[in-house]
């Protein structure tokens, strides 16, 4: 019985010294902060963000190829991209994962525009590209 008294009085002990120091006040300080503040806190972090997908961006193999192939030093260029104003920054990071590395983007699109049209020749009976079933 001695153990479960021990057990019993260590759990009482532990939840009075719990309850103890929760009661305690701790101190929090605040104060005002200006609009223009939490203005340029949101532009930096924006533009840390724009940065860095730029130079992720820079960083692949690929892109790395192409602009060796025209002379441009990629370091050069991520030093170059940090140096633009907010608004261009922001304006090459969204369009970063729409630029094609080297290659020609518009390919599939034209070989898309090319099929369409001639199903549509096919299908006003102009040429006769695809086979048809007629009964």
């Amino acid at each position: 019985m001695s153990i479960r008294l021990a057990a019993v009085r260590a759990v009482v002990g532990v939840s009075l010294t719990a309850l103890t120091t929760a009661g305690f006040p701790v101190s929090a300080h605040a104060g005002m902060i200006s609009t223009q503040a939490v203005i340029d806190a949101q532009a930096a972090a924006g533009r840390t963000a724009n940065i860095e997908r730029i130079e992720a961006t820079l960083a692949r193999a690929e892109v790395r190829a192409r602009l060796q192939a025209l002379g441009v030093n990629a370091d050069d260029a991520a030093a170059r991209a940090a140096a633009l104003p907010d608004a261009d920054l922001e304006r090459l990071a969204r369009s970063v994962d729409k630029l094609p590395a080297g290659g020609d983007a518009g390919l599939l699109e034209l070989a898309g525009f090319v099929f369409l049209v001639l199903l549509l020749l096919d299908y006003l009976d102009v040429t006769h590209v695809f086979t048809h079933h007629h009964r």
